[in-house]
């Protein structure tokens, strides 16, 4: 994921400047021969138009060792987690890293359901898994210093042909968020 998404951001030249073929290998719940077989133009846009030339971080590692370094405090004015947050041992350690990253002010956007990835896991090796409801998610960014500015639910797929017989829908959280400014003494 990480090599394609380095080569889309960083190499590509315009929209669907590439052809790749996702479901070939999938034999599963085709309805014709042609849905298995047929070709996606990538990306859908291009990520200049978009308005990400600089700024941008994204890099291979752990989330909380990356970014709870010292370095990254109050360094980020966005952070956007799509798909994200239930990848978490901890999702209290994750808002805690978003808030610090972010600047006063700052904007948390996600996008996302909370199908905890450690979820079942239960040997004495396994890291714990702390597995919050969207509820209690909410409670814990209060608690970091967010102020919730939009909040709904969306009904999305993730990484679904839209022609298989079979279909998983998420109905994913979708919230902004902003760090509250501290204020100064003076």
């Amino acid at each position: 994921m990480m090599i394609c998404s380095s080569f889309i951001l960083n190499h590509t030249q315009a929209a669907g400047e590439w052809t790749i073929f996702p479901w070939i290998h999938s034999n599963c719940n085709s309805v014709s021969d042609n849905d298995q077989l047929r070709p996606v133009s990538v990306p859908d846009i291009h990520p200049a138009s978009a308005g990400i030339t600089e700024g941008f971080s994204m890099c291979g590692g752990d989330f909380v060792e990356v970014y709870s370094d010292p370095s990254q405090a109050g360094v980020w004015d966005a952070v956007v987690t799509c798909f994200f947050l239930d990848t978490a041992h901890n999702i209290v350690e994750y808002i805690e890293i978003i808030s610090k990253v972010l600047k006063d002010g700052g904007v948390w956007i996600n996008l996302g359901p909370l199908l905890y990835h450690f979820a079942d896991m239960y040997s004495p090796e396994d890291e714990m898994s702390i597995d919050l409801s969207l509820e209690d998610v909410k409670r814990v960014a209060l608690h970091y210093g967010f102020i919730f500015e939009q909040e709904s639910t969306i009904e999305t797929t993730y990484t679904t042909n839209l022609r298989s017989m079979m279909q998983n829908r998420y109905y994913a959280a979708f919230w902004t968020m902003r760090k509250k400014t501290r204020r100064l003494c003076s």
